[in-house]
């Protein structure tokens, strides 16, 4: 954060390429921070003008003096190292141009060539291909983003921290904001990443006291350790993180590399990392500020939702939608369901509270939210307005205004252009109020939802695979079909016979196994057929291993160190259902037993492990302990991949094979 400090929360500005050209991104810059009442001083840089409306120029910037404490670079993209050969000693650089790694090959020698100056000098740089910095509460805006085009009354400082990729995503959630009333503190737009990542602008927004959430916004994870840091970090000081995530198809994978130049990482292990890191996702951009002005606003609260509607058809689809997201609707007690019978006109005391009719006075609704809300039996309470007599509206928000409840309210204001005015009032109030059930019952997911205590990441094993405490399977190492015999009588029949080569990764696709064989012959028999189809494929090997015929049911269990995301662990169910189904979680390595047992909960054919359909219940906890320890293994940094496929569930697990680069 201290790198970024001066970037955030600038004294001073130079705006490189500032001109008196109104339609040049520099011009626009001066005028947004002048409109959003910028109390610094304000430098330009422009080495073919004298002065520009007022504002003291140079010809480079360091010429100025003092070195500011952040550079707006408005130049196009071959003019910009340049400019970055002359920022010693300044505290950040935010470069709008594009042209550079998601332009092609020139492009990506002209960003590595900007990477190179910035170095030499000492300046972080924002961008690339960024669309700058809004910080209302400070009068920051550099930033050429249309969004700044709306009256400076409109461009609120909010409770919600936007870091996007996308400089048009952040344009699009200003305006959003300023629509609904609302505001954001602070927004970053990273671009292309060339230094500033997405884990350092998640971290410098998260340490500003006025962010409550932050929304990310992001199409791929450059610095995957980097980037989880952060987000532990948030999760440690009580701030949530929810995700939308751009480009998890094939198609936005390939558009993804011409915007910002970015290399796609699979969506199932970028979902898991999210998962497990307690990253609450959302479908689209507006859903994810929505989600997370609503969380700000309602603060952390306990799980127990109480839900009040006059919709039997609302009720029924927010059950719906409580159910797919694990909220925790419990029902009144016998007491609470008696107190509010007066209240229901052939509804039902249950949870979802359904009124039923609502033509007995403009009051009555708000009267059973403050029961439910005052009842002691619920942490927080949804309000859901569905449509209701024009007439009654402007009462109904009086009395929801004048509550004052035990547990906070969230209202779900679903009540049409009928009932708009009760939802401005609403919102002028600051209260959480979303239109979109969806919304509400994410919103609420993500602020019932257990807050990751902060713990002690395991620490890395650094021995072989036995050290790591993986099961692995007793075996004997045989060259020659009477040694294979000997080690099969030692062993004890059935045996497994499998070709033994660190050039074959996969045994099967050569026919290098050869299972259940009950007798001497057989062994020696699979032995020359073993050696005879290694040669066939042109692998030149003598050696087999010999092992105990172990069937059971079979699970994968893997590491691998990727480039983006750093060590990622995973665990998914293996043999043939490895490629049929893909039932697998990922997290980022090490993770603690508590995360593994997450990841396996997460699998959709977890309830194989528990005994469904006749297999003995597999020892769960177990399992997660060798997932734990495959993670700290991989995060040692001994090996860059490591796969256990098949381990197998028998009464025991054993690993029986495995690959480790």
């Amino acid at each position: 954060m201290s790198d970024l400090q001066r970037m955030i929360d600038p004294q001073s500005i130079a705006i490189v390429g500032l001109s008196a050209d109104p339609a040049k991104h520099g011009n626009r810059v001066l005028r947004h921070l002048r409109e959003l009442g910028f109390t610094g001083k304000v430098h330009g840089v422009n080495p073919n003008m004298s002065d520009v409306d007022g504002v003291d120029m140079a010809a480079a910037v360091d010429e100025l003096g003092t070195p500011p404490d952040l550079v707006i670079c408005a130049v196009p993209a071959a003019a910009v190292t340049p400019v970055v050969d002359r920022c010693s000693g300044v505290g950040g650089m935010v470069v709008f141009a594009g042209g550079f790694a998601e332009s092609g090959e020139e492009g990506r020698r002209r960003e590595n060539e900007l990477k190179s100056a910035a170095a030499a000098v000492g300046v972080r740089v924002l961008g690339p291909n960024s669309g700058g910095i809004i910080r209302p509460g400070v009068g920051l805006a550099a930033s050429f983003l249309t969004c700044l085009d709306r009256p400076s009354g409109e461009i609120r400082a909010g409770p919600v921290a936007l870091i996007t990729q996308s400089g048009g995503t952040g344009s699009f959630l200003h305006n959003l904001a300023a629509e609904q009333g609302s505001g954001l503190a602070i927004s970053i737009s990273t671009g292309n990443e060339a230094d500033v990542r997405l884990g350092h602008a998640v971290a410098a927004a998260a340490s500003l006291d006025e962010v409550r959430v932050v929304v990310v916004v992001l199409e791929t994870v450059r610095d995957g350790p980097g980037f989880v840091d952060a987000v532990r970090g948030c999760v440690a000081v009580g701030k949530p993180v929810v995700a939308c995530r751009l480009g998890s198809g094939r198609r936005g994978q390939e558009l993804m590399t011409t915007h910002t130049g970015a290399m796609a990482i699979p969506a199932t292990v970028l979902s898991g990392v999210l998962e497990t890191l307690g990253v609450h996702s959302a479908e689209t951009p507006g859903e994810a500020f929505e989600v997370a002005d609503a969380v700000a606003r309602l603060g952390p609260i306990g799980p127990r939702v109480g839900v009040v509607t006059h919709s039997g058809g609302l009720a029924i689809l927010l059950s719906d939608l409580a159910e797919r997201h694990n909220l925790t609707l419990p029902p009144p007690s016998s007491e609470l369901a008696d107190s509010l019978a007066p209240s229901l006109d052939h509804g039902t005391a249950d949870n979802p509270l359904d009124m039923g009719g609502i033509i007995g006075g403009p009051s009555r609704f708000s009267d059973v939210v403050e029961v439910v809300a005052s009842s002691g039996e619920y942490d927080v309470v949804l309000a859901a307005s569905s449509a209701h007599p024009p007439a009654h509206t402007s009462q109904r928000v009086d009395a929801l205004l004048a509550l004052q409840p035990e547990v906070p309210v969230l209202h779900l204001w679903m009540a049409g252009d009928q009932g708009a005015t009760g939802l401005t009032r609403l919102r002028d109030a600051g209260d959480p109020v979303c239109t979109d059930p969806r919304v509400a019952v994410r919103a609420l997911a993500t602020a019932t939802a257990d807050a990751s205590p902060a713990v002690d990441r395991p620490s890395p094993l650094l021995g072989p695979l036995e050290e790591w405490g993986l099961p692995l399977v007793d075996r004997v190492q045989a060259a020659g079909a009477e040694e294979a015999a000997d080690a099969a009588d030692a062993i004890g029949y059935p045996i497994v016979v499998k070709v033994e080569s660190p050039h074959i990764a996969h045994k099967t696709e050569i026919g290098g196994v050869v299972l259940a064989l009950d007798n001497r012959q057989r062994v020696m028999e699979a032995y020359a057929s073993i050696i005879g189809r290694a040669g066939q494929a042109g692998i030149q090997t003598d050696e087999v291993r010999v092992e105990p015929y172990r069937p059971g049911l079979e699970m994968i269990v893997g590491g691998i160190v990727d480039p983006q995301m750093g060590p990622i662990v995973s665990v998914g169910f293996g043999g043939i259902y490895t490629e049929l189904l893909g039932d697998v979680a990922y997290a980022p390595a090490p993770v603690t037993e508590d995360e593994a047992k997450g990841m396996i909960d997460r699998l959709r054919m977890g309830p194989l492990l528990e005994g469904a359909r006749g297999p003995e219940p597999a020892d769960v906890a177990e399992l997660a302990r060798i997932v734990s320890n495959m993670g700290r293994g991989i995060a040692s940094g001994r090996y860059r991949e490591v796969e256990i496929n098949p381990l197998i569930w028998d009464g025991d697990w054993v690993a029986v094979d495995w690959l480790a680069r």
